[in-house]
């Protein structure tokens, strides 16, 4: 398996932000395992650091369903949702 390069400073500071603030977000991503894209609103609830990459533990809103995605498959820069 090929390492996971860490998510840079910048952004990783950025959703640990959006954690603690409970900002709802608008995210586009990428399944790491089906390659299946979604965007949808989330609230993310936990940073989660890995051997395999970093993640971000959020609940998708609109299905009240929490979902584990790994930041480096997020496609679009974390932008408040208003």
């Amino acid at each position: 398996m090929t390492p996971i390069a860490s998510t840079p400073r910048q952004i990783a500071e950025r959703l640990q932000i959006a954690i603690l603030t409970a900002e709802q977000m608008r995210l586009h991503w990428e399944d790491e395992s089906t390659g299946t894209h979604y965007m949808e609103v989330v609230l993310p609830l936990e940073w989660q650091e890995s051997p395999e990459g970093d993640y971000l533990l959020c609940k998708v809103l609109a299905e009240n369903l929490e979902v584990r995605v790994r930041v480096d498959l997020i496609q679009n820069l974390p932008a408040p949702v208003k």
